[in-house]
């Protein structure tokens, strides 16, 4: 039975037909894919400006390092008094800029029995405390010099003027630094600031109760008397050329991180003493040594803790990293 043959015409259209379909669904299909993308990244950029916008909600303002600056600036007026009616007037208008509206035009400073005129030596920022959205303490601490006139005494005056002879003058005593601790609220619209309440003096804050990393745990230390001669000798050679010697003359004594010459700053003295532990490899040991140095120009001695990793090779010794302590 033969098989059943279609006219070339009838084929074509077939042929027509399936390509069409197949192009139809396929661009259906990337269409489809291409909306998908879109709308995806369209959710990504959404989210991420709904991110962004959080964060920037989230900024204070009055915590800022330009608030820090604005504290220190109001510092440098408020601490800055003398107590004459010219001197009051001036102090109010240095005040008024940083000043909110409505605040005691002096920011709390009384100038009742007051016996002394002062100026700011120093200041520096302490601490930052938020309190708001907008608003927060800013923590100074402060050192200023109190300074009084002292009148002549009015007996040595008039004696002076009958003998016809120079009349004494008045004196300026001067006391201090005095440091203290100041509290200083700011409050921001975004934009500038203002001590928006009463700055105050606060309490000195307590020493705290920490132990220097400087000490070294000697648990563990080698202690045999050749080891110890060997890289106190390697330690004394290392040392010499670190503040003597060249970067490249350096370089021959380091194996690993690079370290850099001090050549021309210090001059090394002395290794005091040492603590050996061993290393994480064979003949590498972990070396806490204490360093006299001589600054150059002033001559003073300092003395360094060193942590350092210490590997021999071919009998020799190269420091593979050291850090101070």
């Amino acid at each position: 039975m033969k098989k059943r043959e279609y006219p070339k015409t009838v084929l074509r259209k077939k042929v027509i037909k399936g390509a069409f379909w197949t192009g139809f669904f396929l661009v259906l299909f990337l269409s489809v894919v291409a909306i998908i993308r879109v709308g995806n990244a369209a959710s990504t950029q959404q989210a991420e400006v709904k991110s962004v916008k959080t964060i920037e909600k989230t900024i204070n303002h009055a915590a800022s390092e330009g608030s820090q600056s604005f504290a220190e600036n109001f510092a440098l007026h408020y601490f800055d008094w003398q107590n004459t009616n010219e001197a009051k007037i001036k102090r109010v208008e240095r005040l008024q800029p940083f000043l909110a509206t409505g605040l005691d035009e002096q920011a709390g400073l009384s100038f009742d029995e007051m016996r002394w005129n002062s100026t700011l030596s120093e200041s520096q920022v302490w601490n930052v405390e938020e309190t708001g959205k907008d608003t927060a303490l800013i923590t100074l601490r402060v050192q200023h010099m109190l300074t009084k006139i002292i009148p002549p005494d009015p007996k040595a005056v008039a004696k002076a003027k009958e003998k016809k002879e120079k009349a004494p003058k008045a004196e300026e005593k001067t006391s201090g630094p005095f440091e203290k601790y100041f509290v200083i609220p700011i409050k921001t619209d975004g934009k500038s600031f203002v001590v928006h309440k009463i700055p105050y003096f606060t309490a000195a804050p307590e020493k705290p109760l920490l132990t220097s990393e400087a000490l070294v745990d000697e648990n563990g230390k080698l202690t045999g008397p050749l080891l110890q001669d060997e890289i106190t000798a390697g330690l004394t050679t290392f040392f010499k050329i670190y503040t003597t010697g060249t970067q490249e003359e350096l370089s021959y004594y380091v194996k690993g991180e690079e370290i850099h010459s001090m050549n021309g700053i210090i001059t090394f003295k002395e290794v005091k003493n040492t603590v050996i532990k061993p290393g994480e490899a064979e003949d590498e040991y972990r070396v806490f040594a204490t360093v006299v140095f001589q600054e150059n120009l002033s001559k003073a001695q300092v003395v360094y803790p060193y942590e350092l990793v210490l590997v021999k090779e071919e009998n020799r010794w190269f420091v593979k990293t050291m850090k101070n302590q």
